[in-house]
Order: structure tokens, then C-alpha cells, then sequence
């Protein structure tokens, strides 16, 4: 019991979510930056090639059969949303408890964010502290962009029989997860301290910051629909073959649903402004959709000799 004990200690002293999160990010942009701008001039392993590379892109040159077997099927991305749904939704009622109940953290809650955050989580001078209308706002954000993806996900995807290194299924789940607690870690009633939880006015900043995260969930929803009526008639799966996709923002940008998940997460920014861990958060999104929609969008120019030239990968007329 000792033992354990000291070991919860050592792991208290670090925020291990947000170092989490810097680790991802270093991570995507080392390696996507490789494999999308400099592979065309220093030859990198075909095995960090096939962990990093998934689904249509999926590298097939010189297989690496122990990675082969650490794949898993492509379709299981609703597992990240089922997951996250119920992480998102325990937050949700720990969050009505705290300031509609007016009833205390549960010790198993605080024990969770002093372990996988840090017990010292209030932010720095040089930020802003988080109020209770600012942290309501941006869970409930997020916890609208977790439900929809997993109804997305349930009935509207249609997904080919490609696969996924185990190592982006244990990031899908861990990105949830993390964003989940940090977003709450310093929230009024959350971060370790009695304070008042009364709830103040929603400023300009926070309604912007919700619009623009339901024009991030329009954009998303509306290309998802599109990319799924490719492979569909009548409602019903009819091939996995890839078409190139057209309408709505496919016009100007090959992966429309990349720059709305970065529009999601840059306005709860707004609505959480200075938020210590969201700030890690957002940049971790940021790298991540940019490296996959660049990878997206070299494989469609090569696969399709007649893609518009006017398209960029992720971000209109710059990205």
C-alpha cells in the first residue's frame, strides 16, 4: 500500500494529461512533416511509413509483417466516440452536481483529476482563470461534437474494409479522455479549491466562440454526408471504391471535415481564452488534422490525374 501510494504521489507531481498531449504533438509534426516534405528526398523505413499511414493511404510497399499484426480494423473509430461519450457525459453530471446540486466533488472525481492531471492545476498569473459559465459552455461544446460524431459515425460513414495501427486506436481513446480533463481540471469546483460557482453573463467572446463551433459542426456534418453518398444508393453501402469527392467546401478544400474539427476546437479556445491545457489541446488538433489532410490530399492528386488544381489540402486558398 505504501508503494502504491508513493507511485500516486510521483504521478500527481506531473500533469500527465497536457504532457500527454505535448508528446502527441511533438510527435505528428516530427513525423508527418517527414513522411509529407521530405520523404520525396531522404528515404525513410517502410515500417514507421506503414505505422504512421492508414486507410486509402495505407502503405503497401515492403510490408512490415509485425506491424501488419498491429492493426486494427478502420471501422473501429466509433469506438473513440462511444468511449468519449461516457467519459463526456460522467463530466456532465459531475459538472449539474457541482453548480445546480451545489454538492461537492465525489473524492473518486478528485482523486481522478489530481492523478491524470495535477492536484496544482489552477492556472498561472499569466492566464485567465476559467469562470463556471465559460467551463459549462465549453463542455457542452465539446460533449455536442462527441455526440454527433458517434451518431455520424453509427449512421451515416460508410467505412471501407482499410485498417489502423493499435497505436492511433490507443490515441483516439486517449485524446478524448485527456481533452475531457483538462478542460475540466481548472473549472471553478474542479480544480481543488472552494470558491464561488454562481453562474455570470455569457460575453460576446463566448458567443462567437459558439458559432464558431456550429459552423465547424455544419461544415463537418454536411462533408461526412457527402463523402458517404460516394459509396451509397438509396441509402445503402454499394462499393468501398474511392470517388473523388465534390459539392459543398470539397470545392476548395480535399478534407473540408479536417478544417471544421480544428473550427470545433479553436471556438471553445475562444469561449475557454487563456485555459492552460485547452491552449496544448488545440494545437495538438491542429498538427494532427494538418498532417493527415495534407496526406489526404497528396493521395487524391496522385490517384486522380484530374484533381482541381485550385484545391488545397485543409485551409481555403492557403493550406
Amino acid at each position: 500500500m505504501e508503494v502504491l501510494n508513493s507511485i500516486i504521489y510521483l504521478l500527481m507531481e506531473w500533469n500527465l494529461s497536457m504532457l500527454m498531449f505535448i508528446v502527441y504533438f511533438v510527435i505528428i509534426s516530427v513525423s508527418g512533416t517527414l513522411i509529407n516534405f521530405v520523404r520525396n528526398w531522404v528515404p525513410l523505413p517502410h515500417a514507421f511509413i506503414q505505422a504512421f499511414k492508414f486507410g486509402k493511404m495505407a502503405h503497401t510497399a515492403q510490408v512490415n509483417a509485425l506491424v501488419a499484426h498491429l492493426e486494427v480494423p478502420k471501422r473501429w473509430f466509433m469506438h473513440f466516440y462511444i468511449f468519449a461519450s461516457v467519459i463526456v457525459t460522467v463530466a456532465i453530471m459531475q459538472m449539474w452536481t457541482l453548480y445546480v446540486m451545489r454538492s461537492p466533488l465525489p473524492a473518486w472525481a478528485s482523486l481522478t483529476l489530481d492523478v491524470l492531471s495535477t492536484p496544482h492545476r489552477k492556472p498561472t498569473v499569466y492566464f485567465l482563470a476559467v469562470n463556471v459559465t465559460t467551463a459549462a459552455l465549453g463542455l457542452s461544446l465539446l460533449a455536442a461534437q462527441i455526440y454527433r460524431r458517434l451518431y455520424e459515425n453509427l449512421f451515416i460513414s460508410v467505412f471501407s474494409s482499410g485498417r489502423i495501427n493499435i497505436l492511433h486506436y490507443i490515441v483516439g481513446h486517449t485524446h478524448y479522455l485527456g481533452a475531457v480533463i483538462l478542460l475540466v481540471s481548472e473549472a471553478p469546483g474542479f480544480d481543488g479549491e472552494e470558491q464561488d460557482v454562481s453562474i455570470s453573463g455569457v460575453t460576446y467572446l463566448q458567443i462567437v466562440g459558439t458559432l464558431v463551433c456550429f459552423f465547424g459542426f455544419a461544415i463537418q456534418n454536411k462533408s461526412l454526408r457527402l463523402l458517404a453518398a460516394l459509396r451509397k444508393h438509396h441509402g445503402k453501402k454499394v462499393t468501398e471504391k474511392h470517388i473523388m469527392p465534390q459539392g459543398g467546401m470539397f470545392e476548395v478544400v480535399s478534407c473540408p471535415h479536417m478544417m471544421a474539427e480544428v473550427l470545433v476546437y479553436l471556438g471553445i479556445l475562444l469561449i475557454l481564452q487563456r485555459h492552460t491545457g485547452w491552449i496544448i489541446v488545440t494545437l495538438w488538433v491542429i498538427s494532427n488534422q494538418i498532417q493527415v489532410a495534407v496526406m489526404n490530399h497528396k493521395w487524391y492528386q496522385e490517384i486522380f490525374k484530374d484533381y482541381p488544381r485550385k484545391r488545397r489540402a485543409i485551409f481555403p486558398f492557403l493550406l
